[in-house]
């Protein structure tokens, strides 16, 4: 015996039936109203219900209702709709203009969300926090240790030093700081940014020498005659072996200043 269909699928079935038969999906008696499935009936007691289920559940997400269905639900709609405008040509955002050439949505919505991206990004840099995530920025940086990492990851090398390069050429025309963007009155850098670079650039260029060394090597024979810690213990060497400067390499650490040829 074939199992019998569940409610569900019973309601399902019904539905489908009322909408190819050009009735109204919920009641079958009176044809839609246009651009919708349902009657006039049928959607003013709807409206009730809805507005009535949401008196009762007022402050609750949803009216009252599950949010992971309802989420699930909005997620569907948003694809088919979205799927619908592409397939007709049309922004995937306002579904009215045609899409731009080689994109999704519309000049006019392309200029409006990046109107809201920089609008976004100048609140959160002047807030310090990410520009992505809104959680703490690291020192002067515009993002979070996580968000930087991540995008050091996915952004090619070549294509950040392109944007570093260009970035720093508008900058530079324009008079600002080629770091952090504010007016710097025709310097490269701005006095915070200056006083902030030249702080860490010993810390981070400058090499250990150690101990200085001097090592003479004879230029004819390529003979080591020895290493020493001073200048005047490399004389000493030369005038013992009866060498000149000239005649010798020395290999050292230090600039010499004493040793010059005559």
């Amino acid at each position: 015996m074939p199992d019998r269909p569940s409610a569900a699928q019973r309601a399902r079935l019904r539905r489908s039936t009322h909408i190819e038969q050009n009735l109204c999906a919920k009641c079958g008696k009176r044809p839609p109203e246009p651009g919708v499935m349902l009657c006039g009936l049928c959607r003013e007691k709807h409206r009730a219900a809805d507005k009535a289920r949401r008196a009762r559940n007022r402050g609750k997400p949803y009216g009252g209702r599950d949010p992971d269905k309802r989420r699930r639900a909005e997620r569907a709609r948003d694809r088919r709709r979205r799927l619908a405008r592409q397939d007709a040509g049309l922004c995937t955002q306002c579904g009215r203009a045609p899409a731009a050439d080689g994109r999704a949505v519309c000049e006019p919505c392309r200029e409006a969300r990046r109107a809201r991206e920089r609008a976004r990004y100048a609140a959160r840099r002047a807030n310090r926090v990410c520009v992505r995530c809104a959680g703490p920025a690291i020192g002067g940086s515009s993002r979070c240790g996580r968000c930087a990492t991540l995008e050091a990851e996915r952004v090619p090398s070549e294509r950040r030093s392109a944007a570093d390069r260009k970035r720093y050429a508008r900058r530079r025309a324009q008079g600002r700081c080629t770091d952090c963007g504010v007016q710097a009155h025709g310097a490269a850098r701005c006095d915070a940014c200056a006083y902030r670079s030249n702080t860490r650039a010993p810390a981070r260029h400058a090499l250990a020498v150690g101990p200085p060394y001097y090592t003479v090597i004879e230029l004819e024979t390529l003979e080591d005659h020895g290493t020493y810690e001073t200048e005047a213990e490399v004389a000493a060497c030369l005038a013992f072996a009866g060498l000149r400067i000239d005649q010798v390499e020395i290999l050292s650490n230090m600039p010499l200043m004493g040793l010059a040829p005559p």
